[in-house]
């Protein structure tokens, strides 16, 4: 295997490491949440809303590459793609390896921003539920 290869890899499993940590977070959260009183929970809503926001530029920046991606992915037929391989055209086939490494390590930011924006939700209907039973 490559080095390129390997250091993509290597990102990749980085990043999806801190997406099982994040699930575990949210997870953990998410048992002790019946516990929490109601200012806890809204202070960490509040926290969760306040990272959504944060991420929220460099969330639309990643759709809008995706989207791209997605577009020049379709536009690149297995013909063509056979046709850079035999005519050893590499300058073409490293821009499409780069490209579908970002494409991939956008994906990595948008699921982590999904789980962000999960756990947001998650504790608006928790503080939701509080707020009807509380009417009661």
């Amino acid at each position: 295997m490559s080095q390129r290869v390997e250091q993509f890899c290597d990102r990749l499993r980085e990043r999806l490491n801190a997406i099982e940590g994040r699930i575990q977070s949210v997870k953990t959260d998410v048992q002790a949440l019946p516990a929490k009183t109601e200012k806890a929970l809204r202070d960490k809503r509040d926290e969760a809303r306040t990272k959504v926001e944060a991420q929220k530029e460099r969330v639309e920046k990643a759709r809008a590459d995706l989207k791209v991606w997605g577009e020049q992915k379709v536009a690149e037929t297995k013909e063509a793609i056979s046709e850079w391989k035999t005519k050893r055209e590499t300058r073409k086939l490293q821009a499409r390896a780069d490209r579908s490494e970002a494409y991939a390590e956008a994906a990595v930011v948008l699921a982590l921003a999904s789980i962000d924006e999960a756990e947001e939700a998650i504790l608006d209907a928790v503080a939701a539920r509080k707020d009807a039973d509380a009417a009661q």
